[in-house]
């Protein structure tokens, strides 16, 4: 939660954030599980996975990567087809899905593929399920498993707001302070 806090706040910059994984060590907060994809302007992107190695995208050569609380650091250098650990089932099928549609992927398909592969059970169900879509300089999203209600997050407007499956329009200004998901879920 400390990373987030201090790139949202900007005291930290993408350019810093090698060097700060590599001075620091990252891991979860009491009763939450967190692999985290940040990505910022030119896709710089990286996955952090607390506990394990972090993963500067930039560097892989890949065009495309799947984060699904599973640990990718540990199988980043196998093929899709022979990762394993816990929730390899809803990796390897996220990679597959993503595989044969990349001249079609959309937001529908990236919303679809997310929905198959939430994890409804155990001991950390997905709690956010999110597509970026870096042209627009924007995020879909959905809360606590439920894909009827899709919001949309503008980083350029910096404003949450209903996309689909709402009742009424409802918009936030994001704030330094930044959103509770409650405040989300009582749309």
């Amino acid at each position: 939660m400390k990373l987030f806090e201090e790139i949202l706040s900007g005291r930290i910059e993408l350019s810093q954030l090698s060097e700060y994984l590599t001075n620091n060590v990252i891991v979860n907060v009491p009763s939450h599980s967190v692999h985290s994809l940040i990505a910022g302007r030119n896709r710089k992107t990286y996955i952090v996975e607390p506990g394990r190695k972090n993963i500067d995208i930039n560097s892989s050569y890949r065009d495309f990567m799947v984060l699904t609380n599973f640990p990718v650091s540990d199988n980043f250098n196998n093929e899709y087809k022979n990762v394993e650990g816990p929730g390899k089932d809803r990796y390897i099928k996220a990679y597959e899905v993503i595989t044969n549609n990349k001249e079609t992927f959309n937001i529908e398909t990236g919303l679809n593929l997310l929905k198959g592969t939430a994890q409804q059970s155990g001991d950390y169900p997905t709690l956010i399920s999110l597509i970026f879509v870096p042209e627009e300089s924007k995020v879909h999203f959905t809360l606590n498993g439920d894909f009827t209600k899709i919001f949309e997050f503008s980083f350029i407007h910096k404003q949450i707001q209903s996309f689909e499956g709402f009742t009424s329009n409802k918009s936030l200004k994001l704030t330094k302070k930044g959103v509770l998901l409650s405040e989300l879920e009582d749309w």
